[in-house]
């Protein structure tokens, strides 16, 4: 009714201010002004306002990168535009002086094909910053020294056998498999902690690595530096021992994924998409110095040579239509964890909501099922229904 109502009253104005004297001319300009603001006007839903939400999202572009070898110059290359450069960990919370500078940018891009995902990455060091790269032993534990450039990797938006690669400029890498996030209990499963043959051994067989410093080099600080990081990830081992199988890349697919750059011993931490979750203790969201938390990890959406979907439109447009759910359903897991650590137990629903522990979730359908032992949460937005219990563990349970 109000959109017929501004779209009248903005009809009257036009056509009075053709009739008008001069004088009248200026504030019936003003009127009309104020009636099409109204017109386009439209109240902001749940789902608009959780859309905001959407992390960094990559659209990776079909095509074979051979060899891998370090060299970012090869043609097919050129397919992939570069990503924004990465920023400080925790985003828009990231205290004074953290972000990095020009001189110290990081970016990556991707593309794809049946069997691999291929990622390159470019690295640059100030000058009076050292590359450094010390561990030579595959699966060393790379971030507590050197200069690393790491992969954070969930196909299916679980958060639950989740996968990491770092790598730093001797090429060097460490494979790890996260049965689920430190914080909710979860371990390490790598060739660091355990032989082949035993229950926590996991490593990756077909994955390629190659890097190149192609600026200054290693542990020379009074110059600029420059690495270039190529790697091609096997479907296979990316979509092996995960509770729920992830989707097989294909045009229009999509996987979880973000990127690291660690320095310092870890006192750097610059991230391609922030890691910035909901927190109910601050009622609002709040950045974090942890990359083991995937559910704020970016996208990676699969898309043709051209960066098209099955429908011709641009995978630049594309937005999982889950994510609203998939969120709503991280904030309730949040305020859940929050509850139990307060007080010992799991709350019911309207506790959260009586200590104002959620956001607006006007838009949402959310049940909640309390046991002693922990719960399950379903949230439905749209037509899109949501499961996540005490461990993280995030199911897509239907989609429109």
């Amino acid at each position: 009714m109000a959109k017929w109502f501004w779209a009248g009253a903005l009809s009257i104005v036009v056509v009075a201010s053709l009739v008008a004297p001069t004088r009248w001319r200026t504030p019936l300009a003003a009127l009309a002004a104020a009636c099409a603001l109204a017109l386009a006007w439209r109240p902001r839903t749940k789902a608009a306002v959780q859309q905001e939400r959407y992390p960094k999202q990559y659209v990776a572009r079909r095509g074979t990168v051979a060899p891998i070898d370090g060299d970012l110059e090869k043609a097919v290359w050129r397919l992939a535009p570069w990503s924004e450069p990465f920023s400080e960990i925790r985003g828009p919370d990231a205290p004074k002086g953290t972000q990095p500078r020009p001189e110290e940018a990081t970016r990556v891009k991707m593309l794809w094909d049946d069997e691999y995902l291929y990622i390159a990455a470019v690295m640059d060091v100030d000058a009076g910053n050292e590359l450094v790269a010390l561990f030579k032993e595959r699966n060393s534990p790379i971030f507590h020294t050197d200069s690393d450039f790491e992969v954070f990797l969930d196909p299916a938006g679980c958060c639950h056998g989740y996968k990491e690669l770092e790598i730093n400029a001797l090429n060097t890498v460490w494979n790890l498999l996260l049965d689920r996030p430190y914080s909710d209990g979860g371990g390490e499963y790598s060739g660091r902690i355990a032989q082949k043959g035993e229950p926590r051994w996991w490593d990756v067989e077909k994955q390629k690595t190659a890097v190149k410093v192609t600026k200054g080099q290693i542990g020379f600080a009074p110059s600029k530096a420059q690495w270039c990081v190529e790697v091609a990830l096997r479907h296979s081992e990316s979509l092996s021992q995960a509770p729920q199988r992830g989707a097989e890349p294909s045009v229009g697919s999509f996987w979880r994924i973000n990127f690291s750059r660690v320095e310092k011993q870890g006192n750097v931490n610059w991230v391609w998409s922030p890691q910035v979750v909901w927190s109910p203790a601050e009622r609002r969201y709040v950045g974090q110095v942890n990359m083991h938390l995937p559910d704020a990890w970016g996208y990676v959406v699969f898309a043709d040579e051209a960066g098209k979907l099955h429908d011709g439109s641009s995978g630049e447009d594309f937005r999982d239509p889950g994510f609203p759910a998939r969120h709503t359903a991280a904030c309730l897991y949040y305020a859940c964890r929050a509850f139990r650590e307060a007080t010992g137990r799991f709350p019911a629903l309207q506790e959260l909501r009586a200590r104002q522990m959620l956001p607006d979730l006007r838009d949402a359908t959310v049940q909640l099922r309390s046991r002693t032992d922990g719960y399950v949460a379903e949230v439905r937005v749209g037509g899109q229904r949501v499961q996540v219990n005490h461990l993280r563990l995030m199911s897509v349970l239907s989609s429109a």
